[in-house]
């Protein structure tokens, strides 16, 4: 009987039984009521998106313990923690594609079990909220840059401009009357 693999990372199988998969995200939030009983909070974006994930590997297979450890510890040719492709239905669900070991790897001895509670979290790379802000920061560079680089002066940019019937017919003839920009 084979065995359907519920999580994978860089295609590598890790072969959990009674895998719990929880996704969490944190909206980040600054009280701005002070003194007062005000709820009034600023919004201080969307932090990356964590998956909990825990399951039970049995004595039987240490190997799988060993290998989820080394797995938690390797880092990058660049001397960070390395970058894993995540393969599961609930991370897939979520949109979480890439991510890293983060905060504590644990596995307590389960009692009358025989088996390691191995516990873990991975951290979301590149979320998609640090990509849309990526993009728009992009855009706002881009828009800047040709504002910014028509020599022409303001005739040009009202030449490129598409203006309405009203201000075409209404509005730029009784601008125009009244004298240039000052």
């Amino acid at each position: 009987m084979t065995q359907i693999v519920m999580l994978a990372l860089d295609g590598e199988a890790i072969p959990l039984k009674g895998l719990t998969v929880t996704p969490t995200m944190q909206f980040q939030e600054k009280d701005q009521s002070g003194q007062t009983s005000s709820t009034a909070t600023a919004e201080q974006g969307i932090k990356a998106k964590e998956l909990r994930i825990s399951g039970m590997v049995p004595f039987s297979t240490p190997e799988v313990l060993t290998r989820l450890f080394a797995l938690a510890e390797t880092k990058d040719a660049g001397g960070a923690l390395k970058k894993y492709r995540v393969a599961n239905q609930v991370a897939q669900a979520i949109n979480f594609r890439l991510a890293t070991f983060t905060g504590a790897i644990d596995a307590p001895k389960q009692d009358g079990k025989m088996a390691w509670l191995v516990t873990f979290t991975l951290k979301e790379f590149l979320s998609v909220s640090e990509k849309r802000e990526a993009r728009a920061g992009g855009k706002t560079a881009t828009q800047k840059q040709t504002a910014g680089s028509g020599a022409a002066g303001s005739e040009a940019g009202e030449d490129a401009e598409q203006l309405s019937w009203f201000e075409r017919k209404v509005l730029k003839p009784v601008n125009d009357a009244l004298g240039p920009d000052s």
